[in-house]
């Protein structure tokens, strides 16, 4: 009798019966999905500013001159990230450290990293707390973050440094990870996917009225509907690594411990390009490792998905849509080959740990996603299995 009459109360009242826990729900997860396009548009909005603002004449110095007139520092921002808190001390000291010269304008606390920029969310929110992570684990490495000058202490100290760029790559990747495993997860999917929403833009080429622009977008979106994937979440698995990338090109161009680092004799804050050119092939090394990884790192997804789907497969409209994709990528290889070139050497170095990573993520979850289609096809032909059996049986 309890349960009718809270049946019964439910129909009569169903603000307070399981209708207002799906209203609740939904609700729920249109407030989630805004935060996050909200959240989404700061980041990408902060970095723009912080990377547009740091390049304006008053926060971009390209040398540093002495009372005579001598270029004595180059530091390529109008201040430095010093990390107090962790020992570091942002200056030089002479006569047996009686005498103490200042660091270049240095940020030395967090609040300092918003008020000395004109309030840069960018340098607030990311580049810092990286440089307090790179420097913290440098730090660990090396037991000072003041070396003195003998060979053996730099040498010392620029291994911890390499390794400290290291871990801080594995945190980032880790982290974009978390945020863009879906998209990651299904990134073969997403290929496919695309290879069939290009099928229904050439379905709709030339059509701009209104109406075809209407089903165009009602089948796309019952194409990404029927995969299970969504639009957003491959621009979030796009743009999640960018904030990191240019906050490490920042932490290298401003965090003193980096610096005055050297990787044998690779200077960190030296561009690969501008050393070659002054007589010092070393650098080309860098080059030369971090070309194929980049290539093999930008190209192994469409290389997977050549080989899971041959092009004899594939419509007109499908082949061309391959096509454009690998000659944009192509184009983009060409531009970070030259970036990287004209970029400080650990940035470079970070890009080299960093395509390493994203190759052996992308072979992870190619052999996970044929490990789980296999495991589902043993599933589908045992459950087929029995139920010949159970036929048999009945006949």
């Amino acid at each position: 009798m309890y349960k009718q009459h809270h049946s019964v109360m439910s129909h009569l009242n169903p603000k307070s019966g399981p209708n207002q826990k799906k209203d609740l729900k939904a609700k729920l997860k249109i407030a989630l999905k805004v935060l996050k396009i909200l959240g989404f548009l700061l980041i990408i909005i902060s970095m723009l500013w912080g990377c547009i603002q740091m390049y304006q004449s008053n926060y971009v110095v390209s040398q540093v001159t002495d009372m005579t007139g001598t270029t004595v520092y180059a530091p390529g921002t109008a201040f430095e990230i010093v990390i107090a808190s962790l020992g570091e001390i942002g200056g030089k000291t002479h006569g047996g450290g009686f005498d103490f010269e200042p660091g270049y304008n240095g940020i030395t606390t967090w609040a300092e990293a918003f008020t000395k920029t004109s309030g840069s969310l960018f340098y607030g929110l990311f580049v810092y707390p990286m440089a307090f992570i790179l420097v913290g684990i440098l730090k660990g490495f090396n037991g000072t973050l003041n070396p003195d000058l003998s060979s053996a202490a730099q040498q010392s100290y620029g291994i911890s440094a390499f390794f400290a760029i290291f871990f801080t790559v594995l945190i980032v990747r880790a982290l974009t990870l978390i945020f863009s495993w879906k998209s990651q997860k299904n990134q073969e999917k997403m290929q496919l996917l695309q290879l069939k929403q290009a099928e229904i833009t050439a379905k709709y080429k030339g059509k701009k009225d209104t109406q075809s622009r209407q089903k165009q977008q009602m089948e796309t979106s019952a194409l990404y509907k029927k995969e299970g994937l969504s639009p957003m979440s491959a621009v979030t698995s796009s743009f999640a690594p960018l904030p990191f990338l240019f906050a490490i090109y920042a932490i290298i161009r401003s965090t003193r411990a980096l610096k005055v680092a050297n990787v044998g004799v690779i200077s960190l804050i030296e561009a690969p390009w501008e050393r070659m050119t002054h007589g010092e092939p070393i650098y080309i090394v860098l080059l030369v490792v971090y070309l194929p990884l980049q290539i093999i790192s930008m190209l192994l997804p469409t290389i997977l998905q050549y080989i899971k789907q041959k092009s004899s497969t594939l419509t007109e409209a499908q082949r061309k849509a391959r096509k454009r994709n690998l000659i944009m990528q192509l184009v983009m290889m060409v531009v970070f080959i030259f970036i990287v070139a004209t970029v400080s050497s650990g940035v470079a170095i970070y890009w080299i740990l960093s395509s390493t990573f994203q190759i052996t993520q992308t072979l992870g979850f190619h052999f996970y996603n044929q490990k789980h289609v296999k495991r589902g096809n043993r599933e589908r032909q045992r459950r087929l299995r029995q139920t010949n059996k159970i036929a048999k049986v009945i006949e």
